[in-house]
């Protein structure tokens, strides 16, 4: 059954009979549409007493326009084809994508189906997809078992840790983990704040408890100390001097139970973005802290869901909405 929308001369009538001050139900008859269709036309056009139907039809032809799929084909003509495709390159998902088009537009370019559907037979932009999570996880030894139990007993639990740490409701709060490289001697420091996803990185050629702390001690030195409150780390031996770490970088330090890594899902997950850029198998040896810094960028700088499509960088830091497409 083909729906008819109301016209402009439509409109027009059930102006008049509203002013003649017929109910809802009558100028509904009048004009030969449904009750429920006359009732949300004048409730979303101001009610009775404010009701314009030269306004109403306006803004209904522009609503109808946007939801025109014909401005929204999928082709190198169509400016919001190409911001997609460009935005795919830099690491965004497709949702993110959408999501952000639609924030500072205020317009939906397409559905997540058509961004889908036109980029999967493609090869070439196939590969910018969200990459699948692997099946497997390897497994700790029972000496890795042993060693890091031992590690545990003087270290404070997660289960210590403030309930508002809990509940993402402040600033400042932060996990941190460490990415292997191939050659295993080589890795990636992370930290991320667990309400924004704001992330710090360091580039360490060797790893060493020494190490780690001086290098969680230089990234929190440029975090203001009212962004500084816990730190949620992983069980690795690295992590050995939090002490020393908890004193200078003027953080409560408290530790994930092990192989519980769901404790530290954003700092897991903000891993998972890192290693779009840095596959399983790359060499951490060959990577300069350049290249690591525009990651880092690029990741701070990319809308998500869960904020409302802002990016990690205008939540952490207050900023204003900026142009990013």
């Amino acid at each position: 059954m083909s729906y008819v929308h109301l016209s402009r001369d439509d409109r027009i009538r059930l102006d008049v009979l509203l002013r003649s001050g017929l109910s809802i139900k009558a100028c509904a008859k009048g004009i030969g549409f449904s009750r429920q269709t006359v009732s949300d036309e004048v409730n979303d056009n101001g009610g009775r007493k404010r009701y314009n139907p030269y306004r109403a039809n306006r803004k209904a032809n522009k609503k109808r326009h946007e939801a025109n799929q014909c401005h929204r084909k999928w082709s190198n003509e169509n400016w919001h084809m190409r911001t997609t495709i460009r935005l795919l390159k830099s690491g965004w998902s497709p949702e993110q994508v959408i999501g952000r088009i639609k924030l500072e537009l205020k317009i939906k370019p397409f559905c997540m189906a058509t961004v889908y559907n036109n980029v999967n037979p493609d090869k070439e932009i196939n590969i910018l997809l969200p990459r699948k999570h692997n099946k497997y996880r390897r497994t700790k030894t029972g000496n890795d078992r042993k060693i890091l139990r031992k590690e545990q007993d003087n270290k404070r639990p997660i289960d210590l840790r403030p309930e508002i740490v809990m509940n993402r409701e402040r600033i400042g709060d932060w996990e941190a983990d460490t990415i292997v490289g191939k050659e295993r001697t080589a890795r990636i420091l992370t930290d991320v704040d667990r309400k924004s996803g704001y992330l710090l990185a360091s580039l360490l050629h060797k790893v060493t408890a020494e190490l780690i702390h001086k290098s969680q001690v230089n990234l929190f030195g440029n975090i203001p100390k009212d962004k500084r409150h816990t730190l949620t780390s992983d069980n690795g031996l690295e992590f050995a001097n939090w002490e020393l770490t908890e004193k200078e970088a003027k953080l409560e330090i408290y530790y994930a139970h092990p192989y519980h890594s769901w404790e530290r899902g954003t700092n897991e997950n903000t891993n998972g973005l890192i290693r779009r850029y840095f596959p399983k198998g790359t060499y951490f040896s060959k990577i300069n802290i350049q290249q690591l810094e525009e990651v880092v960028s690029a990741i701070n700088h990319r809308p998500r869901k869960r904020l409302g499509y802002k990016t990690p960088y205008e939540v952490f830091h207050g900023v204003k909405l900026r142009t990013l497409i």
